[in-house]
């Protein structure tokens, strides 16, 4: 992610007056080489974002092609709508992260680069040869970084065929084939089959779903498990984690599961005040499901 106050960005702001060139948004993300940047809809400021686009291709020697992000992410499979500005006409490239490679393509997939540390940090917490489900695993990046950096076994699923897709290629380009098991279909589902336990961490990274989801993750995790909440918090920053804490307690007491926070952190802001919280959470007791 590349702030206003870079060089290369405070340069191709030159396009703009003055005025103007306060109003565009911070921050833009670089995935592979395609820059994707967020200009807002205002007469004043779209009118030169063709120029804008053109002038980061000439300072950003790697980036091949500049897309605005024309709408938030949206939808079941998180997806935003893009609008080709300068560069090659395509929205799908190669990303690089922590020694692992992941084919993107940002029009048909979720992907964001702004959980890298998220991403390596969950991966330095588990221990080789544990097994995870990832509930809502994209392109596959938290996956296989568990695999490639801890040999750890994901069960590794997303309800976008797309994506799915993008996995398993994914999959191949890092070598992971047998410790990353690739599905298409609803993890609400398949959490919730037969008698659950065998996850001994589970991943839940999408944060406007996970608290409905959260009764099968704790069903598909093991006794002492961790599962890996995703969730987010509108108000006060210094208050996030505590409440979206209070959220998971009163969900925990309706699926009668006894859950203890581990640990808890701010990933980012993802409007204003609105923030992302990841919480470490610890399965300690959960009811058995009777035998028909």
């Amino acid at each position: 992610m590349a702030r206003l106050n870079n060089p290369v960005l405070m340069a191709a702001l030159k396009v703009y007056p003055p005025e103007v060139a306060a109003k565009v948004v911070r921050s833009f993300d670089v995935v592979g080489d395609i820059a994707v940047i967020k200009v807002p809809p205002s007469p004043e400021l779209m009118e030169g974002r063709f120029k804008l686009a053109e002038r980061l291709l000439e300072e950003l020697t790697h980036v091949k092609v500049v897309v605005r992000q024309a709408s938030p992410h949206e939808g079941d499979y998180r997806l935003r709508r893009l609008e080709w500005l300068a560069g090659e006409p395509r929205t799908s490239t190669t990303h690089s992260e922590h020694g692992c490679f992941f084919k993107v393509d940002l029009a048909k997939a979720y992907f964001t680069p702004r959980l890298s540390y998220e991403r390596l940090r969950v991966a330095k917490l588990a221990r080789e040869g544990e097994v995870a489900f990832n509930m809502f695993a994209g392109v596959g990046c938290f996956s296989i970084i568990l695999a490639k950096l801890k040999r750890v076994e994901v069960v590794s699923v997303d309800l976008n065929l797309d994506a799915a897709r993008l996995m398993a290629e994914n999959v191949k380009l890092n070598k992971v084939h047998g410790l990353v098991h690739v599905i298409h279909g609803d993890s609400k589902l398949l959490g919730s089959a037969g008698e659950g336990g065998w996850a001994d961490r589970v991943l839940m990274p999408l944060p406007l779903k996970s608290l409905d989801f959260l009764d099968a993750a704790v069903h598909a995790a093991k006794p002492g498990g961790i599962i890996h909440f995703y969730g987010e918090h509108r108000g006060l920053k210094a208050e996030a984690v505590e409440e979206e804490w209070l959220q998971v307690e009163r969900k925990a007491k309706e699926l009668s599961v006894k859950l203890r926070l581990v640990g808890g952190r701010v990933v980012r802001e993802v409007a204003p005040r609105t923030f992302q919280v990841a919480l470490d959470i610890a399965v300690e007791e959960k009811p058995s499901r009777r035998r028909a």
